[in-house]
């Protein structure tokens, strides 16, 4: 009775199993037929290892191989095909079925990624597998347009990615981010500096160091116009300046020249000394800085250009000078904000409460900055052992400030896209963006349950599984069958 019993069950394992088998072939079968018509068949081509701008040419040149890739050119004889005629269109090529599925292990160059842009936009259907392992990864270099400054490099990515920095001499630092931005400053660089996120990796020039333009200085004679003036040829700039000393007598620094911005990078204003308010508020307006400083704030040609309004002196602290807060032990006038103004430092004052030391505002192209202390240079001459370094930075700080830093960034093309400041982006907004992964059989012919491919179907349930199921089943049955006599 048992082995009767084992019988039975056999056979109907091997039943079901071979039913099994023709309902997933017919499933399949049907979906296939289904999808015939919408279901592009997909074409696949792989571009070269780390295709640089001077390979455009041969990647495009494979793109549109494969595309010709079993029909002889025009004119060919003897089963031979001659090289594709880059003069026909693509989309006269590519069967109107088709889609072109390019799968990249690098972000491509900037040409190349203008290139495939082109082939899209000539409308053949294009689409890419994203083998990258890039992570959108962003990056900017700047430099503060004064002498002297670091390379600030800056890198935009996911946390808990692994970044490699390197410059032409080789690797300058490897992190794993712990935010979304990463920040190094560099004393120098050897051009061009290389950042790497994965497969993704861009390359950025590397800024001009120091400062190509001059600063103007205008000040009454005195201590003030005269050290910081010596302040700032210290720091590494070239200085001009006119001090007035009589209505109509002038002593002049340098070379002065008509104010423009392709001349002077910033206006330093240390007093109240009458000046031009309409050639500045021009120079301004036209990208240049202007710095305000003490009573420059009270000067009325400047009221309309000035980011605060000076109203009420705050007295010295007697020996702030020599303290942890040296501008503390200078005098400074109270300032009342413009709406646009933006506080950029402030420092602890006696009552308790921070006060501006620097605030600035934007006009047409340029920038104004102003602080509030008055005799500065009692800070230089007056204060501690630190006192000339601390004064010299101070005004080299509030100068940088009003100079827009020199950047990496190349001009924004005409069509807009990001560009090599973030090629991973530039990629998308190019050709659109990563499409899922493709599993395609050998020979490119569909297979699998309801489309998919054959690696997606569980183990279980695919073909040759549930035929060798099917075959033992019924050699068991017919094994126990013969052993017992039966036939």
């Amino acid at each position: 009775m048992t082995r009767l019993l084992v019988e039975r069950l056999c056979r109907l394992v091997g039943v079901l199993a071979l039913l099994v088998a023709l309902v997933v072939h017919w499933r399949a079968a049907r979906a296939a037929r289904a999808g015939e018509a919408a279901v592009p068949t997909r074409r696949v081509v792989r571009l070269a290892e780390g295709a640089g701008p001077d390979s455009t040419a041969r990647a495009l040149v494979a793109v549109r191989e494969a595309l010709l890739a079993g029909a002889p050119a025009a004119g060919a004889a003897d089963g031979a095909t001659d090289a594709p005629d880059m003069a026909t269109p693509l989309r006269d090529i590519l069967p109107s079925r088709d889609t072109l599925a390019l799968p990249l292990a690098t972000v491509p160059a900037a040409a190349v990624r203008a290139g495939l842009g082109s082939v899209r936009a000539s409308g053949v259907p294009l689409v890419w597998l994203d083998g990258t392992m890039a992570r959108g990864v962003a990056a900017s270099v700047t430099r503060a347009a004064v002498p002297g400054a670091p390379l600030d490099v800056r890198v935009a990515v996911s946390a808990g990615t692994s970044l490699t920095l390197a410059d032409a001499g080789g690797v300058l630092d490897s992190v794993s981010t712990a935010q979304l931005v990463t920040t190094w400053r560099l004393r120098s660089a050897a051009a061009p500096l290389r950042v790497r996120q994965g497969r993704s990796a861009m390359s950025l020039p590397v800024p001009d160091s120091g400062a190509a333009r001059r600063l103007l200085v205008l000040a009454e004679p005195g201590w003030e116009g005269k050290f910081v003036v010596a302040a700032l040829e210290e720091a590494g700039w070239e200085v001009d300046g006119t001090l007035r000393v009589s209505p109509t007598g002038r002593v002049t620094i340098g070379e002065p020249a008509r104010l423009d911005t392709a001349r002077y990078a910033a206006v330093v204003v240390t007093d109240s000394m009458p000046v031009d308010g309409a050639a500045l508020s021009q120079f301004v307006a036209r990208g240049g800085g202007l710095l305000l400083g003490g009573d420059a704030l009270r000067i009325p040609g400047l009221a309309a250009l000035r980011p605060a309004r000076a109203t009420e002196l705050r007295g010295a602290i007697a020996g702030g000078l020599l303290t942890a807060s040296p501008r503390s032990g200078l005098e400074a006038w109270e300032l009342a904000m413009t709406a646009d103004a933006l506080v950029l430092e402030t420092d602890q004052s006696d009552h308790g409460h921070d006060e501006p030391a620097l605030v600035a505002r934007r006009v047409g192209a340029g920038r104004v900055v102003a602080m509030p202390y008055r005799e500065s240079w009692r800070w230089r001459m007056q204060g501690s052992d630190d006192g000339m370094a601390a004064h010299r930075a101070w005004w080299q700080g509030a100068v940088a400030l009003a100079v827009p830093a020199v950047g990496s960034a190349m001009p924004v093309a005409p069509d807009r896209y990001p560009g090599d400041r973030a090629p991973y982006a530039d990629l998308v907004s190019r050709v659109g963006r990563a499409a899922p992964a493709l599993r395609e059989p050998p020979g490119g012919d569909p297979g699998g349950d309801d489309g998919r491919g054959v690696g997606d179907i569980p183990f279980v349930l695919r073909p040759w599984v549930l035929l060798l199921t099917t075959l033992l089943a019924l050699l068991a049955e017919w094994g126990s069958r013969r052993l017992r006599g039966a036939r």
